[in-house]
């Protein structure tokens, strides 16, 4: 019993250390570069040093419930981080313990879902989520979504009432089955 013990305060100091270095990651300045132009022979032209900052790639970390109303109902509640955006990028799901279920990287052309040793290919993102909910989400909005942007979407409430708090709360009424996603983000 106390092994257990031992793994289970392992793991949580692992999963700690990760999502430090994670948002550490995210968080950092962001790197200069400084381009100087070569001298020229003419003696009365100037030097210049100019700096353009590299831009960060969009990076958003935190948790969602999605809950879809079927029968039976189904839940699904994880943490994730994202990096892109819409048409492409790189979307990593967590359990509650902080491993690794699953990753999706999609492209204008296709989507992947890895999980473990298991690859599945669809056309396009909609229909890899579609496969892995077992109903169609607005996958654009969707991505908006999990990268912090209330982005409207036919059929779907948008509550951003809670944003003060990083919270959005989005609610499919139509078509059925009603499903709600609620997405808290990470500082």
């Amino acid at each position: 019993m106390l092994k257990i013990g031992v793994r289970i305060k392992r793991l949580g100091c692992i999963s700690w250390t990760s999502i430090c270095l994670l948002s550490a990651c995210a968080s950092g300045p962001a790197a200069t570069q400084t381009y100087t132009p070569p001298p020229s022979a003419s003696a009365d032209n100037q030097v210049v040093a100019v700096q353009a900052e590299t831009p960060v790639p969009a990076f958003k970390a935190g948790r969602f419930a999605l809950q879809i109303d079927t029968q039976p109902p189904q839940s699904f509640i994880s943490s994730f981080d994202l990096t892109g955006g819409w048409p492409d990028g790189t979307l990593n799901i967590y359990n509650p313990l902080g491993l690794q279920m699953a990753r999706l990287e999609w492209t204008a052309q296709s989507a992947r879902l890895i999980q473990g040793n298991q690859v599945g290919y669809a056309a396009n993102l909609e229909s890899l989520v579609d496969k892995l909910t077992g109903t169609p989400l607005p996958t654009a909005a969707l991505v908006d979504w999990l990268g912090g942007k209330p982005t409207p979407a036919e059929g779907w409430n948008v509550d951003v009432s809670e944003w003060h708090l990083r919270r959005l709360v989005l609610e499919r009424v139509q078509p059925v089955p009603r499903t709600v996603l609620r997405i808290a983000f990470e500082p």
